[in-house]
């Protein structure tokens, strides 16, 4: 499903990632751990077609990356706050499935588990209500491949859980993720693997041992 080789990505003389290599198997739900400023957030962004980078080869379904054709395959949930705010939750609902094929049905579900009015401004929201609004938009895309960046960020614990239930519904897709919430996403992802020195550096798909090989890598 993904393919990468050799990635470098740098910002200005500060790399990045350096030789990043990484394989993504179909179905897979692969979670991305390091702390803050390893470049799990670049990563998804390069992958995504949002930020270029200096060499290496990327590929999603066969699909080289940067192209049109790899974001046609691709849904990219990003922790930044990026939608026009005059516009209501039904427009911006309504306007992405202009571009993207999208299941409607899940989206006005996912959106209904916070009792998000349509109407109501996005502009209005809480900042957790926005963070809802922006993941229920990206997993209704009806795509193979999610690239989704901390998606229980700003939410309560009673809107975590149903955020989960509801990506829990996404299980035949394929993820690469990211999240400070550990304990609660552990049991979604499939494989965990660590991001270090601008490097994967250890995968394992051992729940049990995941917080004591944390600690190994990255100490503390």
């Amino acid at each position: 499903m993904l393919k990468i080789r050799g990635l470098y990505k740098t910002y200005g003389r500060k790399p990045v990632l350096r030789g990043l290599d990484m394989d993504v198997e179909e179905g897979e739900r692969v979670f991305l751990l390091a702390p803050n400023g390893y470049g799990k957030s670049t990563l998804l962004k390069v992958i995504a077609n949002v930020e270029p980078f200096q060499a290496g080869e990327i590929s999603v379904m066969g699909r080289r990356v940067p192209s049109a054709a790899s974001r046609s395959v691709i849904s990219y949930v990003s922790e930044n706050d990026n939608l026009y705010e005059g516009f209501s939750v039904g427009y911006i609902a309504s306007f992405s499935s202009r571009f993207w094929r999208m299941d409607m049905e899940y989206l006005w579900e996912f959106l209904g588990i916070s009792g998000i009015p349509r109407t109501r401004k996005y502009g209005e929201l809480s900042k957790g209500q926005r963070m809802l609004v922006r993941v229920a938009l990206g997993m209704a895309k009806d795509v193979p491949m999610y690239l989704v960046d901390e998606p229980l960020s700003a939410l309560d614990f009673v809107l975590r859980e149903k955020v989960l239930r509801m990506l829990e519904r996404r299980r035949d897709r394929t993820f690469l993720f990211t999240s400070h919430q550990i304990d609660e996403l552990a049991n979604f992802a499939t494989r965990f693997v660590f991001l270090k020195d601008g490097r994967i550096t250890l995968g394992t798909s051992r729940r049990e041992t995941l917080k004591d090989m944390y600690r190994e890598v990255f100490g503390g």
